[in-house]
């Protein structure tokens, strides 16, 4: 999901450089005004996430890797993206809310529905107080409280005013650390899943520690087992092969003719059988 993130800003960014006017025209067609959230939220919600409007990018992206990178590396990533863009709806729905107010009750100009509201720094900054109130590692945690202090007040800035921007970047920011508190988020982040690096070590162990040698007796202990058996009793077995000479010597032609031999007219007795089988 950062990566999702980080392409879509610096594509954003391509865009303008390329083509000004074409981005200012989806910049305003993706603009999170409450005319157009009534008519497709979805689409305004989304495509406004990737628009700096102004000031470099390269801050962002590195906001951005920080802030939802280490809240996907320790809730993973389909929390992390509900955290994120829930804190941007969330976020954008009460300041947008809140200047529908007061233009309704006449404290601004209607004009003032029409303002310019895209960027990506809700989602950010509700990323980036989640993973300050999750329990993530110490050095993660210590930079993300860090960055919170320093850009926590420029955030917020405009606030007490009731800006558009610092309204949504105060929510964002106290949403994001209301979403820290959630048991599944905390016991997820206390108990990561084991990474991909850590997962070859275990399987690898066994592997080098079997002996070739080994793997052939264990083949033929398990040959062994499997091959069928003759239900006859252990001295019948013995017996067998000492029948199986004896049916061969009696395959063997007789012995010429004009001899005296006796034995000639009977089988041949077989002298190298296993003493107890001579018959």
């Amino acid at each position: 999901m950062t990566g999702v993130l980080l392409g879509v800003l610096v594509a954003a960014r391509v865009l303008r450089g390329v083509d000004p006017d074409l981005a200012t025209r989806w910049q305003w067609a993706s603009s999170t005004t409450l005319h157009q959230m009534l008519h497709h939220p979805i689409g305004v919600l989304v495509g406004s996430i990737p628009w700096v409007a102004e000031g470099p990018v390269a801050p962002w992206l590195a906001f951005a890797a920080l802030a939802v990178g280490g809240l996907e590396a320790t809730v993973g990533s389909v929390a992390a993206l509900a955290v994120a863009f829930g804190g941007h709806t969330a976020a954008t729905l009460i300041s947008e809310g809140i200047l529908g107010l007061r233009v309704a009750t006449g404290g601004l100009p209607s004009s003032a529905l029409h303002v310019l509201d895209v960027g990506p720094s809700y989602a950010v900054g509700g990323a980036l107080a989640a993973l300050v109130a999750l329990p993530a590692r110490r050095r993660l945690r210590t930079v993300a409280g860090v960055t919170l202090v320093v850009v926590g007040p420029a955030m917020m800035y405009g606030v007490t005013d009731g800006e558009l921007d610092g309204i949504g970047h105060t929510a964002a920011l106290a949403l994001g650390g209301l979403a820290g508190t959630i048991p599944a988020l905390r016991r997820r982040a206390a108990h990561p899943a084991p990474s991909l690096s850590a997962r070859p070590v275990a399987t690898a162990r066994p592997i080098q520690a079997t002996h070739p040698a080994s793997s052939a007796r264990a083949l033929t202990r398990l040959w062994r087992a499997s091959r069928p058996r003759l239900a006859c009793a252990p001295a019948e077995r013995t017996a067998m092969p000492a029948r199986w000479v004896m049916r061969v010597c009696r395959g063997m032609p007789r012995a010429s003719a004009g001899t005296a031999d006796v034995a000639a007219q009977q089988p041949r007795q077989v002298w190298f059988l296993p003493r107890g089988l001579r018959h």
